[in-house]
């Protein structure tokens, strides 16, 4: 068979299923990772977190190239997620072509070639609805990174492997290129600290012919050398990274969290291996604490049933037997998914029990079982019939289930058109859950469906009163509608629940400035800085407010701080300008104000302040060219008629000009300060034109 063609195929199938996500919007922690990101807007931005081993700077350099290519426009990420799919599906494909490779070499077993174990494996990898988080979901590009430089850095250390052994060639090349890979998923995603362990199965089950007693033994001092650095990268992540128990707001106990991950693993991930229906965002996974509780021990029993399977067939791989193959890529299948569930599923807490996303890398290993099982299918009803019937209906029965996982896909990708759909999917499939009320409320909100956004939030706010996000949520609501005291008592209700709440003491403080409350609204805007350095908002809104609280010195800070999250912002450089003009440092505003008129055209304050300052350095040419492209952008402002009216009253003695604009600027703006003098100025200048 021509190895081309499935590749190509393959890739095609990725595209047509993952084709209707292309305009679906950005969803749920898209928003701080991406849109609120600083980082990754321009490519200046890359020393600032390149090297924040711990940030996953691969996964913000990518999404910093998604923004060279479309800013905010949704399309580019999701061509590049299903890119990366199809690599990583690929990769799936090569991976299971290296392991038929070394199989070959210790198995007597006559294989027939009409069944591609690597084509078949890569195709329920592709297409398994499992995956359908990490494709559409643009944040969780960072498990699909992490499979890619996982799978590359397996595919180069055997390949090397091989040379050395059948070639007796060094292979040093592909032993660097796996060593860069390892790197690169490290600083991608925590899960690539299981790569040593992945390194010793792949030897043992594909490689090894010795017992496993012998197999230890001569490999111990590999195996320890291995772990070197996983303990160091363990070592430097919990006492100089921040510790691993800290890496998420989760509250639960290590004891807890493996409890119940106990029966996460055999009932929900299994499951949905097996069963991928009814995928959810956020899954209703009741959280187990007691020990002593029987009913909390099935999970644990389904676990040890599995492992105990997983033990049986990793011993039996040794006899020589008919289904040797079969038996080794199912003791690896198992071996993966346990090896690689571990980071998530074991002793360390994470904010979320289940997400399905985490399946990703376990994938790989369950898309080699489910192909061992389908060609201990084939084989048994080659070798029992010959014929073609039964083959048929075989391979038939494989394809319905292909074909079935890619309508659940395809029906899939719809919920996650946008964070209505796929917040209404959570709250009906989790009704017990508050964060899918929560969320949803805040679709409703975006849209200005505040009625229904308020409801949400009620509802939320009845399963857990002292659910903050929803009280901060509600008193956004009531402020919009200009209820301010009623949105401020339930601001100040979320922030009794957590004071370090950054978008509360934002929200308070937007409610304070526009009751009056001037000095405690900049007071809440500080507090939002202090607790997140990156609320781009929070200040600019306090450089705008410090300016009309005479606090110029503060302004230019927060503007100068803005600026540098958001360096084409044109209001941005407007107010730095403004803030720069009161305190006399003309030429520094001058140029704020050029940089603003230049970032947006049709901006006409810069210029007319551009003129303002010319006029008082008596550079009054200049000021007239300034006022004419203020008014050219805007000619319904009346204070550039009345500037240019007395520019050609006072400078340049046409009483003609300047009775035009200065009758256009009472027109415009009739009540305006010092109306009566104006028209005492237009009688006196109409009395002076000739009859």
């Amino acid at each position: 068979m021509n190895l081309k063609s499935p590749k190509l195929i393959l890739s095609l199938l990725i595209m047509l299923v993952y084709g209707n996500t292309i305009l679906n919007s950005f969803h749920f922690d898209d928003i701080p990772s991406i849109l609120e990101k600083p980082w990754i807007r321009g490519w200046d931005k890359i020393p600032q977190f390149i090297f924040s081993v711990f940030q996953r700077p691969l996964v913000i350099l990518s999404f910093n190239l998604n923004y060279a290519i479309s800013e905010f426009e949704v399309w580019s990420y999701h061509v590049f997620n299903i890119c990366f799919h199809i690599i990583a599906s690929l990769l799936v494909f090569k991976f299971v072509q290296q392991i038929m490779f070394f199989l070959k070499n210790i198995s007597n077993t006559k294989y027939p070639y009409l069944f591609s174990w690597p084509y078949i494996a890569a195709l329920v990898f592709a297409l398994h609805p499992l995956s359908t988080q990490s494709v559409t979901y643009i944040s969780s590009r960072s498990s699909i990174l992490a499979t890619i430089f996982y799978l590359s850095g397996l595919i180069l250390f055997f390949r090397g492997f091989g040379e050395r052994k059948f070639h007796k060639n060094p292979g040093r090349i592909y032993f660097f290129g796996s060593t860069i890979f390892l790197f690169l998923g490290g600083v991608t995603k925590e899960i690539i600290v299981t790569f040593p362990a992945a390194l010793f199965l792949f030897h043992y089950y594909f490689i090894s012919i010795e017992s496993p007693e012998k197999w230890i033994s001569k490999n111990l001092k590999w195996i320890l050398l291995l772990l070197i650095p996983l303990f160091a990268g363990v070592g430097y992540k919990q006492f100089l990274g921040g510790g691993f128990l800290t890496a998420s707001s989760a509250e639960l106990s290590s004891s807890t969290w493996f409890l119940t991950q106990t029966s996460v693993v055999p009932f929900e991930y299994f499951r949905k291996f097996l069963f991928p229906f009814n995928l959810n965002l956020d899954i209703s996974f009741p959280i187990l604490s007691n020990w002593l509780n029987p009913k909390n021990w099935m999970g644990i029993f389904s676990l040890g049933l599995l492992i105990t399977l997983w033990i049986r067939i990793s011993i039996g791989i040794k006899k020589k037997g008919p289904w040797e193959i079969e038996k080794r890529c199912a003791g690896f299948s198992l071996a993966w998914i346990f090896l690689t569930l571990l980071p998530t599923s074991s002793f360390i807490p994470l904010l979320d029990a289940v997400m399905e996303h985490r399946t990703y890398l376990p994938l790989v290993g369950f898309a080699l079982l489910a192909t061992a099982i389908l060609s201990w299918a084939y084989r048994t009803v080659t070798s029992l019939n010959s014929n073609d019937l039964p083959i048929s209906l075989v391979q038939t029965g494989m394809l319905i289930i292909l074909v079935l996982f890619s309508m659940i896909i395809i029906d899939r990708n719809k919920v996650w058109k946008d964070e209505l759909t796929l917040w209404a999917d959570a709250r009906q499939k989790s009704p017990g859950l508050v964060r899918p009320y929560n969320n949803l409320g805040e679709a409703h909100d975006k849209l200005g469906n505040y009625d229904q956004a308020i409801g949400e939030f009620k509802e939320a706010l009845k399963i857990n009163p002292k659910y903050f996000f929803g009280l901060n949520n509600l008193g956004n609501i009531y402020g919009k509608q200009e209820k301010y005291e009623e949105a401020i008592s339930y601001f100040q209700k979320a922030l009794h629940q957590k004071s370090d709440y950054s978008p509360a003491h934002y929200n308070i403080a937007r409610a304070y400035h526009l009751i009056g409350k001037k000095q405690e609204a900049a007071e809440s805007y500080r507090k939002a800085i202090q607790f997140n350095p990156y609320f781009e908002q929070a200040f600019y809104n306090l450089a705008y407010l410090s300016m009309e609280l005479s606090g110029f010195d503060e302004a230019i800070e927060n503007f100068n701080k803005f600026i540098k999250m958001q360096p084409n912002h044109s209001r941005a450089h407007f107010g730095l300008g403004n803030a720069l003009m009161v305190k006399g440092q003309l030429d520094l505003a001058m140029l704020e104000y050029r940089l603003s008129g230049k970032l947006d055209p049709t901006f006409a304050f810069p210029y007319m302040n551009m003129a303002n300052i010319q006029m008082q350095t008596k550079n009054i040419p200049a000021a007239l060219e300034n006022y004419q492209k203020a008014l050219k952008v805007n000619p319904d402002l009346s204070a550039i008629h009345l500037s240019l009216g007395m520019i050609y009253y006072q400078f340049m003695n046409d009483s003609t000009k300047a009775l035009g604009y200065l009758k256009e600027a009472l027109r415009l703006n009739p009540n305006q300060e010092g109306a009566a003098r104006l028209k005492s100025l237009i009688v006196e200048l109409e009395n002076k034109q000739p009859a």
